[in-house]
């Protein structure tokens, strides 16, 4: 039960962080949905971060563990959102479209590797 707890308070933080990201970069036009491209990139770091840092201590209880990933990360991150957006932006531009698509695929790889680096230099 504490696991589902865990999940439960971690994802309504992240939903949340995500909810109020949006709304910072609402009034913006950046040509892209630069809201949701920070919270993903964000996201995948803080997952790849903890993936590595976890792997290597044994001591920290499930529920921390899955508070910061399944629960704070799931509701951070939103790649339904990012699908979405991706999608009506080929009606507006193509080409925009593609950009962001491929850079958000690219910066999130990259943001987890990071993370994970991060995590073993610690």
């Amino acid at each position: 039960m504490i696991n589902i707890i865990a999940v439960f308070i971690g994802g309504g933080i992240g939903a949340s962080a995500r909810y109020l990201t949006g709304l910072i970069f609402s009034g913006a036009k950046y040509g892209a949905p630069a809201g949701t491209l920070c919270v993903n990139i964000i996201a995948s770091f803080i997952l790849g971060f903890c993936f590595e840092y976890f792997s290597t201590r044994t001591n920290i209880p499930p529920h921390i563990k899955l508070t910061l990933t399944c629960g704070f990360c799931g509701g951070l991150s939103t790649f339904s959102t990012f699908a979405l957006e991706g999608l009506q932006m080929f009606s507006t531009s193509v080409k925009s479209a593609i950009i962001y698509i491929l850079l958000s695929i690219v910066l999130c790889i990259l943001s987890t590797a990071i993370g994970i680096f991060s995590a073993k230099i610690i």
